[in-house]
């Protein structure tokens, strides 16, 4: 019998020192970039970032951006800030079936999909709110600014009357108004488990439409009365061939701004 050499298996060459630490000092770095972005949120507080932790993140901040791994932290943060909601008023002022009912409310959105996705369009809202303008003077100082202004509130109008729209289509016939509502957190210091109610019509507030740097405060009282015939409307439902309003729409119902308390969810 003939022996059969079995194929010589070459041995893979070793890798150097130099390119094993090389590796490990961008794996090192990758996971400094992972755990480092939400450290940053979880040690931010009323004074500011942390400054050590802001230390570190510099020389990494450019690469997380560019991997989007610094995203969205601050929504399970301890302190993720205010939440947004939006108030509808459907009906006339004098209707007594007037509804007011809030967007998202964990009562009456049901399944949770449902919640999360009204959460998410109360959000966008708020987050894509333009007041109106831009100013005579910085038309004068800066065309391309002012521009810029002037599409981005015509975003905000497009996408608010989307929301009046399709309320007018579940609600045909009725007036319907919206606005923007903003629900705050207690403080650290203000939070008291056994006293503090975090649906309390105080910690509720309008959100203008005008540039206000502090919101109006909700009044005091019953829940969601009637509102103030005084008081002019955000916004207003548009009619059914107008589906972008090239200027601030006329008030027809004074239930978008109004001090009054909310249909808390």
């Amino acid at each position: 019998m003939s022996s059969i050499q079995p194929a010589s298996q070459e041995e893979p060459a070793p890798i150097r020192p130099a390119v094993k630490r090389c590796i490990s000092a961008l794996v090192v770095l990758h996971v400094g970039a992972v755990f480092l972005a939400p450290l940053s949120f979880q040690t931010r507080g009323s004074l500011g970032s942390s400054p050590s932790v802001d230390t570190l993140l510099m020389p990494l901040r450019g690469y997380g951006e560019f991997l989007y791994l610094n995203r969205g932290y601050a929504f399970f943060a301890p302190d993720p800030g205010p939440s947004h909601l939006v108030q509808a008023a459907i009906g006339e002022l004098t209707d007594p079936n007037l509804q007011e009912p809030v967007y998202p409310d964990l009562d009456r959105d049901w399944p949770r999909l449902l919640y999360h996705r009204h959460f998410m369009l109360a959000e966008y809202l708020t987050e894509i709110h333009h007041p109106p303008g831009p100013p005579p003077e910085l038309k004068e100082q800066d065309p391309a600014a002012a521009e810029l202004w002037e599409a981005s509130r015509a975003r905000y109008e497009y996408v608010r009357q989307s929301y009046v729209r399709h309320l007018r289509s579940k609600n045909p016939g009725r007036v319907v108004a919206i606005r923007r509502l903003e629900h705050l957190l207690p403080s650290f210091l203000e939070f008291d488990p056994g006293t503090t109610d975090l649906r309390s019509e105080q910690s509720y507030r309008v959100m203008p439409d005008q540039w206000d740097p502090v919101p109006m405060p909700m009044a005091a009282g019953a829940i969601a009365p009637a509102p103030a015939p005084e008081l002019l409307p955000e916004t207003v439902s548009p009619t059914p061939n107008s589906p972008t309003p090239s200027s601030p729409p006329q008030p027809t119902s004074p239930a978008d701004a109004t001090k009054s308390g909310v249909d808390v969810r």
